[in-house]
């Protein structure tokens, strides 16, 4: 079985475990509905794209082109946070000719802070360069940001290029941030935002279910805990580091088990995440374990 292959038996598996008994009675009585129902050219993508999804998200929902592979970390991301208050999926910000979209958004009345998550599965094991289109060097293409700013992000988008050049990392991932980064810059003075903190996360499912999604999921963090040193540096260069904060890698296993969080998401789709994604292979009932 090679990685893939592993990767797609990982998934379909959780999937699995999270069949309802009364699905899988109904497939004791209908031969031809089965548990796992997929497009036909993919073991891992549903024919349905809506049951990758803890309930069905609201009819205006922007499904990502794959939102019906058990792969998809919108689908992951939309079965952590669905129970969720005040959360928003695929929150858009201007970023030149059209808008970044970030998985979650959560926003807590209180303490006027916006947090935003970007979700990410298995997109961690690709490796490429970090690439940006000609757009990002174009100062007049900045259109919210006064010229200082300006230069400023750009020598911070060259010093990301430089400092990773040569390393086998996953580069678009790198890059998304970046582009993120600037959609909060954009957004950040305006009425509904100018009194809050933003704080964006990078969250990533890191069961290492095998050796090899161990060592990108390490790779990974490291890349990124490096890349929050250079966003920390420029934050406190354009003088915003006390409203827009980076905080760098965060563990799904790590902010999913805990009390806490078990209130704050729910408890129908804590239990359903727990058992479909963080789960330990060869162990009834499901379980964990995460890399170090």
């Amino acid at each position: 079985m090679n990685y893939r292959e592993e990767i797609e038996k990982f998934v379909v598996d959780g999937y699995k475990n999270v069949c309802t008994i009364s699905y899988l009675r109904e497939c004791i009585f209908n031969r031809s509905k089965m548990p796992l129902e997929t497009d036909g050219k993919h073991s891992f993508v549903l024919k349905n794209r809506e049951d990758n999804f803890i309930t069905t998200p609201e009819k205006n929902f922007k499904f990502h082109k794959w939102a019906g592979s058990l792969k998809s970390s919108q689908a992951f991301a939309y079965n952590i946070f669905s129970g969720v208050k005040d959360r928003e999926f695929e929150f858009s910000m201007e970023v030149f000719d059209r808008p970044a979209q970030i998985d979650v958004k959560i926003e807590d009345v209180e303490t006027q802070t916006i947090e935003l998550f970007e979700v990410k599965m298995f997109e961690v094991i690709n490796k490429e360069k970090i690439e940006f289109e000609g757009k990002y060097d174009d100062k007049a293409k900045y259109i919210y940001l006064s010229e200082d700013v300006v230069d400023a992000f750009i020598k911070f988008k060259n010093e990301v290029i430089n400092h990773f050049d040569g390393q086998k990392i996953y580069g678009g991932g790198i890059k998304q941030l970046c582009s993120h980064l600037l959609g909060i810059l954009n957004i950040m003075n305006k009425p509904e935002y100018e009194n809050k903190k933003i704080k964006l996360h990078s969250l990533c499912f890191d069961v290492a279910f095998s050796d090899k999604f161990g060592q990108d999921i390490d790779n990974y963090r490291e890349t990124l805990t490096m890349f929050k040193c250079l966003v920390d540096k420029f934050l406190k260069e354009i003088k915003v580091d006390s409203r827009i904060e980076y905080c760098g890698f965060l563990s799904a296993i790590g902010y999913v088990v805990c009390e806490a969080k078990k209130e704050l998401l729910g408890k129908e789709n804590y239990e359903y995440v727990m058992e479909r994604y963080l789960y330990k292979k060869n162990e009834n009932p499901p379980h964990f374990r995460h890399t170090q």
